[in-house]
């Protein structure tokens, strides 16, 4: 894999008049391509801040930024960047611009000057990728929250990005349609080898991910896998977090004495509990004459 995505001692300053508070501060991280990374932090820790100075909505104070071999700070290159960078919202309707879905899927190939044969090809296929093909002719105000959301990347993917960010997109979400984005998120990683930025407030979203960043008050404290970063039980903590609930099941029953390993997933917590019952059951003593 090439790397796509450099920051260099970047930092960020949110200024108004003569005062100033830093959203993110010294980030040094690279990410390559067809990566799936999770960003986690609360509330005002430089996540969204993190995700704007990769598409270039802001320019760093301090440092320098690489995106696809592009300065986001480049006025003259910040269309072909936006073009190959797509970002996705909380709120899908603020990103939906017409009332049918094939034209909300059009609007973005339009602007770039895409002839009006390959935009059909691009929204077929991306309307494939997301399983939404049959409500092409649909509006959107008719679909549930995991549908329109689906159809916000599809609306990016019909641009043929090269890296999605999703800003908290499964935040306004139900179970039901966080479990559907999480799927096409997953697909189109894994299967488009497209390069993925998740900002997300749920750790099981986080446990899917190749590697995830841990920002507190702007800085990255604990990078790595899923399994070293939430092995990281206090810098996650100090961070405003909590760990996965299978995980935080694990620790419990490890202090109860249970011989289990660290897990992230409820399947994987499962498999260890029958594995240790397995091993107990055959080092029951035998019969012993008193």
């Amino acid at each position: 894999m090439s790397e796509i995505i450099n920051f260099k001692n970047v930092s960020y300053e949110y200024r108004s008049g003569e005062n100033f508070h830093r959203g993110v501060i010294g980030l040094n991280f690279s990410i390559q391509e067809g990566e799936f990374i999770a960003i986690l932090g609360h509330n005002g820790s430089g996540k969204s801040t993190l995700s704007k100075l990769i598409n270039g909505f802001l320019k760093a104070t301090f440092g320098e930024v690489n995106v696809l071999g592009i300065n986001p700070s480049d006025d003259r290159r910040i269309y072909e960047l936006r073009s190959q960078v797509g970002m996705v919202f909380q709120n899908p309707d603020n990103q939906m611009v017409a009332t049918m879905i094939e034209d909300d899927l059009a609007f973005g190939p339009e602007n770039l000057g895409i002839p009006r044969e390959e935009i059909t090809e691009r929204i077929d296929w991306a309307l494939d990728i997301v399983d939404m093909k049959e409500y092409k002719n649909k509006m959107p105000n008719k679909l549930s929250g995991g549908q329109k959301q689906r159809i916000a990347i599809a609306a990016i993917l019909s641009m043929r990005p090269k890296i999605l960010i999703l800003d908290e997109s499964t935040a306004m979400l139900d179970p039901k349609g966080r479990k559907e984005v999480m799927a096409t998120i997953k697909k189109l990683n894994k299967e488009q080898g497209l390069t993925v930025i998740l900002i997300t407030h749920y750790m099981d979203e986080a446990v899917e991910a190749d590697r995830v960043f841990v920002l507190n008050q702007g800085v990255i404290t604990v990078e790595g896998t899923p399994a070293e970063v939430f092995k990281e039980v206090r810098k996650v903590r100090d961070a405003g977090l909590e760990l996965p609930i299978p995980s935080q099941v694990c620790i419990e029953l490890i202090s109860k004495g249970y011989d289990i390993p660290f897990v992230l997933t409820d399947e994987d917590l499962v498999d260890a509990l029958i594995e240790q019952k397995q091993r107990k059951s055959k080092q029951k003593p035998g019969f012993k004459f008193k």
